[in-house]
């Protein structure tokens, strides 16, 4: 009676503690993705369950109670850049292949077997897995190279046909069968060979159609007893279905489009177009034309299929899943997600995430912005038009209000400065309309954008005389140029505002930095000053900030540097000193040969480092302490070559852009609060299933933190990282620690703050 007495008070103290928002929260050390569910690539069906794999990752609807289920590298998938999934009827089992030739094989139970003989093999050239047939168990997979035949029911690669000229590769698009023989579209033409065929693996077994021609066909389909082959022209609109009708060959009725694929089920064939998708029956009637939504916007398929209710699923790689039916209706299925995988670079503020997709000199124009609130990404339009009604090219800064996370400012490397209000375009300014300069040719390329202290916004431009303008807050503007020490023809990229008000401009270029003090008179030229510092490692500076010490940490093309007195910038020649750490008994240079592009300051002044081509290294706060080396071999991170790295203070969550896609990690550090006014404890209470992670947030710096049980006794005692204690559960001695309330006393350094929580373990 005592213990159930305190356990329901306890819980109602709990129910006390929740934090909105909380449960869209990931436990500490878990992954999540943030991937591009719309550009769908490829679409199966079977058992009630449509499947569809997108560029990165694969989703499935089920059409019986409408839930989707998301399976990528996080939570399961051995890889990324899908390039096909298939269903199998036979065994139930799914298909997911990818453009590395990796294998991934999923039965019934969900339970997921990587077959890698393909992505490890030493073949020379593309490995990509183009389409798949199923013949029973059997999956014949058309690959850059050849055919490649899966054994789904051991599951094993049992044969591989090269059946180029002289038994070489030969890249297959797509493979069907007949009663008698096997067929292979190529990209030389279409070959065919003996079902019977004593060695298929010969190439003198096969033999080429002579009347179709050397040129690439990316499709082939047995479909009510005739075979259809499409011709993939290098000219657009030019491609042609062809069909066998008794032995002739000759131009189906659609022709003059651009053929993505055929895809047939018993009694459906399917062209998938530039213009739609086309679905005739078995006597060849066309029984509709999806060529939009609902009238809204035109479709461009990849793949198509129908489900056990005549209902035709199509894989379009701009609007996700569409579902239609025979009266044209259509929906579109596309879990949550950014419209982009893009990554170039982020900015966070109070719970908002705003990401740009581009580069310099890149030209991309779709899905530049995406916007990730309390959870959700949000839905910011596919283009953007520029001052002229141009289409907006290359995003490459972002850069959030921090006194209104409503107001953004996002640079682009052609059309200037873009300013967003509640998610929508309210001014764009260039050189026309304000103090940004323009190039030569009539641009103005935005690189760095960044807001000081006293909300103004700071904006380098690149290629110009006036490469840096301010805007006040009262929507005043003002220039700056440096004649005679920077020259029209070196452009900026990154900027650091620091704790002295300095503005810092790397210039990777000249392989330098330009740092500015306007003495916070933006309107008053005559107090400014002006330094370029070149003590820098390596040849090409690509990064910078400023740790919670003070310092100015910069990343170069040769590894890490630090300006450990940065306020003395104007009265002496300062280096960048690089760090030694000792490895394997011998003093080595931090980070010597990585390419560093990112570095992120954590709540425990930590360095969260994103390189070229090494993945991301957390280090302790003056680097001389690997804490963390997060690979593609060694976790989920989609690539090793990482673009950006931002963090939400509040909770440690840490977000890496990379070149395949957002990612981001629960880390353990948050920021450091003031008082113990915010403490609260998750889980709590502790269920039995929990193995994870616990966390006691809401502390100051270095808060010592002990955990006792009910009588007193210590079970553990930590130090908090920035504002955030960790704890396993167990105690001194690595046990678990038994059912009951456990008190945590936590105290700040000097002893002069003082506050205790509780947590209920359950068992």
């Amino acid at each position: 009676m005592f213990f159930r007495a305190i356990y329901s008070s306890l819980m109602l103290i709990l129910s006390l503690w929740v934090v909105a928002g909380f449960s869209q929260e990931i436990p500490i050390g878990d992954w999540r993705d943030h991937l591009p569910y719309s550009d769908a690539i490829s679409v199966s069906y079977g058992d009630g369950v449509v499947y569809c794999a997108t560029n990165s990752a694969v989703f499935t609807y089920d059409t019986k109670d409408g839930t989707i289920e998301r399976l990528s590298l996080v939570n399961g998938l051995s890889d990324i850049d899908l390039s096909k999934i298939k269903y199998n009827d036979y065994n139930q089992k799914v298909i997911v292949a990818y453009a590395n030739g990796n294998i991934d094989l999923i039965d019934k139970d969900k339970k997921i077997t990587n077959i890698s003989f393909i992505k490890t093999s030493n073949i020379v050239g593309s490995k990509i897995i183009n389409d798949i047939f199923i013949q029973g168990k059997y999956a014949y997979l058309s690959t850059g190279f050849g055919i490649v035949v899966l054994d789904t029911d051991k599951p094993e690669i049992t044969d591989t046909y090269l059946y180029g000229p002289l038994g070489s590769y030969l890249g297959t698009n797509a493979v069907t069968m007949d009663d008698t023989n096997i067929y292979a579209a190529s990209d030389q033409g279409v070959f065919y060979a003996s079902k019977n065929s004593a060695n298929l693996a010969d190439y003198n077994s096969w033999s080429q159609i002579p009347e179709l021609g050397n040129g690439r066909y990316n499709g082939i389909e047995y479909f009510s007893d005739h075979l259809f082959a499409s011709f993939d022209s290098p000219l657009w609109d030019g491609d042609t279905v062809f069909y066998n009708d008794s032995g002739i060959w000759q131009r189906f009725s659609v022709y003059n489009l651009n053929v993505n694929g055929l895809s047939a089920t018993d009694d459906r064939l399917f062209f998938s177009t530039s213009y739609g998708t086309w679905v005739y029956d078995k006597v060849f009637a066309l029984l509709n034309l999806f060529n939009s939504f609902n009238g809204e916007f035109n479709i461009v398929p990849s793949e198509s299929t129908v489900d056990s209710d005549f209902n035709v699923w199509i894989a379009d790689n701009t609007h996700g899943l569409i579902k239609t039916d025979y009266n044209s209706f259509c929906e579109s299925v596309i879990p949550n997600g950014p419209s982009s995988r893009g990554s170039f670079a982020m900015d966070f503020n109070e719970d908002e995430l705003w990401m740009v997709s581009g580069g310099y000199g890149i030209y991309l124009s779709q899905n530049l912005i995406n916007h990730f609130s309390s959870g959700t990404w949000k839905d910011m339009g596919s283009t953007l038009t520029d001052a002229q009604g141009a289409t907006t090219l290359d995003m490459v800064s972002i850069a959030i209000n921090p006194n209104n996370s409503s107001n953004v400012y996002a640079g682009s490397w052609t059309s200037g400065l873009y300013e967003f209000n509640n998610d929508v375009v309210t001014h764009i300014y260039n050189a026309r309309n304000s103090a940004l300069d323009s190039t030569f040719f009539g641009t103005t390329q935005v690189g760095a954008i960044k807001f000081d202290n006293d909300n103004n916004l700071w904006v380098s431009s690149s290629y110009t005389n006036g490469i840096l303008a301010v805007k006040t807050p009262d929507n005043n503007w003002y220039s700056f140029s440096f004649p005679g020490y920077i020259s029209a023809t070196e452009y900026f990229t990154d900027m650091l505002i620091d704790q002295n008000h300095y503005k810092w401009l790397i210039s990777p270029g000249q392989n330098r930095i330009l740092v500015f003090d306007d003495n916070n008179t933006p309107g008053n030229s005559g107090d400014d000053r002006f330094v370029l510092n070149n003590n820098i490692p390596g040849s090409q500076i690509q990064c910078i900030t400023q740790d919670l010490d003070g310092e100015v940490w910069i990343g170069t093309n040769e590894g890490i540097g630090v300006f450990y007195n940065p306020s003395s910038v104007f009265d002496e020649n300062i280096k960048a000193e690089q760090i030694y750490i000792q490895q394997d008994g011998q003093t080595q240079i931090l980070l010597e040969t990585a390419s560093i592009t990112a570095i992120a300051i954590d709540g425990a002044n930590r360095k969260w480092i994103g390189t070229q081509s090494s993945g991301v290294f957390l280090m302790s706060d003056d680097g001389t302490e690997q804490i963390e080396h997060f690979t593609t071999d060694n976790s989920p991170l989609f690539s090793n070559n990482i673009l950006d790295i931002v963090i939400n203070q509040k909770n440690g969550e840490v977000y890496f852009g990379t070149d395949k896609g957002l990612i981001s990690y629960k880390g353990t550090a948050t920021e450091a609060d003031d008082d113990f006014n915010n403490i609260f404890v998750y889980p709590n209470p502790v269920k039995p299933d929990f193995t994870g992670t616990i966390a006691i947030r809401g502390l100051v710096k270095d808060t010592d933190v002990r955990i006792t049980d009910i009588s007193g006794n210590i079970v553990y005692k930590t130090t908090s990282l920035g504002g955030q204690a960790i704890w396993d559960g167990t105690d001194f001695n690595g046990n678990r620690v038994q059912t009951g309330v456990y008190m945590i006393f936590n105290g700040s350094p000097e002893g002069d703050k003082k506050a205790a929580a509780k947590i209920l373990f359950l068992h």
